[in-house]
C-alpha cells in the first residue's frame, strides 16, 4: 500500500489541517495564548482520517503542524512551558491518531481480502463440488454402459451353441455359458486349476497327457492357438474329443471356446444321410421334367417366346440337377464311397466342359488359358470336370470385378492344372482347414473344396493351395497317362 501520496484527498486533507491552524489561532487570539485550541488541530486530523483515509489524515498532520510551528515561531518566544508541552503532544500525538487509522484502514483491507478469499474459495468449492458431480454422472453413466455391455455379450455368448468359458489371470473361471455349464456341469468354473486338471485329464489327440502349461485355460494366457484335445467330463466320466481355441484378453485372462467334435460327426452324419434321401428323391422328377421339356421345344408349332421360356427352365433343371449331383457326391465323400473310373482322357476337353459350366452358369468373367495340345492324364473325367469347375466357380466369386482368372496346364511327374484367381487372398487360420471342413466365407455352402479333395484323392491325384497371398493359387495334379493304364 502507498501511505504517503498527493493524491485528491491528500490535498484535501492538507487543506483541513492548515485551516484547522489558523482557525485555532484566530480563536486563541493574542490574550489568551494560542496552544489549548491545538486539540482543534487533533480532532481535525482524527476526523478527516475517519473520513477520508490515513494518506489525508497524514497530509493533514503535516500542513497544520507546520502552520502552528511557524505560528508559534511568530510569538517571538512568548510560548510558555505548558504550551510547548501541548505542542509536543500535538506532534507526537497527532502520529499516533494517524497510525491507528492506518491500522483501521490495514484492518478493513484484510478483512475485506479475506471475504474475498473466502468468496473465491467458496467459488472453487462449488466449481469443484460440480466437477465431482459431472465426475459422478460419468461414472454412473459409464457404469451403466458397461453393464449394458456386459449383459449384451453375455446374451451373444449364451447363444453360442458351443462352450465358452472366460478365465481371469490366475486362471480362474469366472464365467460359463449354458453349452459348458451344460457338457461340462460347473467343473471349468469353480474348480482350482489342479482340480480341474485331475478331474477332466487334459490329453491331445493321441491320448498322451498334456503338460499343466499346455492345458488350454493356460496357453490362452500367453497366446492365440487352436488344436484338439481329449477330455473327461467329470459328470459323466467319457471322453469327448473338443476343438479348442483360446484368445487371450488385453491386460490378464483368456477366453476358451471349445467345439465338440463328436456332436460335429453325428450332426456330419444325419446331414449326409439328408443329403443322399433328397438327392434320390429329386433326382428322377427332375429328371422327368427335363425329358418333358425337351420333348416339348420340339413342337413346331411352339412360339419363339415360349421355346425361349422353355430353354430357360431346361437352365434352371439342369442347375438343380447339378446341385443334385454336388449333394450326392457329398454324401459319397463323408462316407468315404467315392467311386471314380482310373481311364486316360485329354485335360484340355474337360477344361472345355468346366468353362461351358462357368458360362452356363451366368459368368462373363475373362478368362487366360495357357494349355498345351494333347496332354492327357489317368483319372476320371467327369469328376475332373467336377474339380476344374469348382475351382473355377471359386475364383468368379472371390475375385476382383473386371479382373480375369488365369488357368494354366503344366506337364511334369504329375500333370498340374493351376487356377489363379485376383481376389484378396486367404486367412492363414482358413486356409490350415480349407479343405478338410465345409468352409464357407459368406457365399455358398462351404462345399466346394472339401468335393474337390475328396474327388481328386478317389481318383489318385490331389489338390493344393500353392499360394495364400496376394491372390490365392489351386492347383489340381493327375497322375500323368502311360502306354497303357488300367480301366479302374
Amino acid at each position: 500500500m502507498n501511505l504517503v501520496r498527493l493524491d485528491r484527498r491528500g490535498l484535501l486533507g492538507g487543506l483541513v489541517g492548515v485551516g484547522t491552524a489558523i482557525v485555532g489561532a484566530g480563536l486563541a487570539g493574542p490574550e489568551l495564548g494560542f496552544m489549548p485550541f491545538n486539540v482543534l488541530l487533533v480532532l481535525a486530523i482524527a476526523v478527516t482520517g475517519l473520513a477520508l483515509g490515513s494518506n489525508a489524515a497524514i497530509w493533514a498532520y503535516v500542513a497544520g503542524s507546520i502552520v502552528v510551528v511557524a505560528e508559534a515561531v511568530a510569538l517571538d518566544g512568548a510560548v510558555s512551558f505548558s504550551d510547548g508541552v501541548r505542542m509536543a503532544a500535538l506532534l507526537l500525538g497527532s502520529p499516533v491518531v494517524v497510525y491507528l487509522v492506518y491500522r483501521a484502514e490495514a484492518n478493513q483491507h484484510m478483512a475485506d481480502a479475506a471475504l474475498a478469499f473466502s468468496h473465491e474459495a467458496r467459488l472453487l468449492a462449488d466449481a469443484e463440488q460440480e466437477r465431482l458431480e459431472m465426475a459422478r454422472g460419468a461414472l454412473d453413466a459409464a457404469l451403466t454402459d458397461a453393464e449394458r455391455e456386459r449383459a449384451r455379450l453375455e446374451e451373444v455368448a449364451e447363444a453360442i451353441p458351443e462352450p465358452l468359458i472366460v478365465y481371469d489371470d490366475e486362471p480362474r473361471g469366472t464365467y460359463g455359458n449354458r453349452a459348458a455349464l451344460r457338457l461340462f456341469g460347473r467343473s471349468f468354473v469353480e474348480r482350482p486349476l489342479d482340480e480341474w486338471g485331475r478331474a477332466t485329464e487334459p490329453r491331445d489327440e493321441k491320448g498322451i497327457p498334456l503338460p499343466r502349461d499346455e492345458w488350454p485355460q493356460v496357453r490362452a494366457q500367453r497366446e492365440a492357438f487352436r488344436r484338439r484335445l481329449t477330455l473327461r467330463i467329470p459328470m459323466s466320466g467319457r471322453d469327448v474329443i473338443a476343438d479348442a481355441e483360446g484368445t487371450p484378453i488385453p491386460g490378464g485372462g483368456a477366453v476358451l471356446l471349445l467345439r465338440d467334435i463328436g456332436k460335429e460327426e453325428d450332426e456330419r452324419r444325419r446331414l449326409s444321410r439328408f443329403a443322399s434321401f433328397v438327392a434320390h428323391e429329386l433326382r428322377n422328377p427332375l429328371a422327368v421334367a427335363k425329358a418333358r421339356t425337351e420333348l416339348a421345344q420340339r413342337d413346331p408349332s411352339l412360339s419363339s417366346r415360349a421355346a425361349g421360356h422353355g430353354w430357360r427352365a431346361l437352365e434352371a433343371v439342369d442347375a438343380a440337377i447339378g446341385i443334385l449331383e454336388r449333394l450326392e457326391l457329398y454324401s459319397r465323400a463323408d462316407t468315404g464311397n467315392i467311386e471314380a473310373r482310373r481311364e486316360l482322357f485329354e485335360v484340355a476337353p474337360a477344361l472345355g466342359a468346366a468353362i461351358e459350366r462357368l458360362r452356363a452358369r451366368g459368368s462373363e468373367r475373362a478368362l487366360r488359358i495357357d494349355i498345351p495340345d494333347g496332354l492327357a492324364v489317368l483319372g476320371d473325367r467327369h469328376l475332373s470336370e467336377q474339380a476344374i469347375t469348382n475351382l473355377l466357380t471359386n475364383a468368379d466369386r472371390y475375385s476382383t470385378p473386371g479382373r480375369p482368372i488365369h488357368i494354366e496346364v503344366r506337364d511334369g511327374d504329375r500333370v498340374t492344372l493351376r487356377v489363379r484367381d485376383e481376389g484378396p487372398g486367404i486367412a492363414d487360420d482358413v486356409a490350415q482347414r480349407l479343405f478338410h471342413d465345409r468352409v464357407a466365407a459368406g457365399k455358398g455352402l462351404g462345399l466346394g473344396l472339401y468335393l474337390v479333395r475328396a474327388t481328386m484323392e478317389a481318383m489318385g491325384g490331389s489338390v493344393h493351395l500353392e499360394e495364400k497371398t496376394p491372390a490365392a493359387v489351386f492347383a489340381l495334379r493327375w497322375p500323368r497317362a502311360r502306354a497303357s493304364a488300367p480301366d479302374r
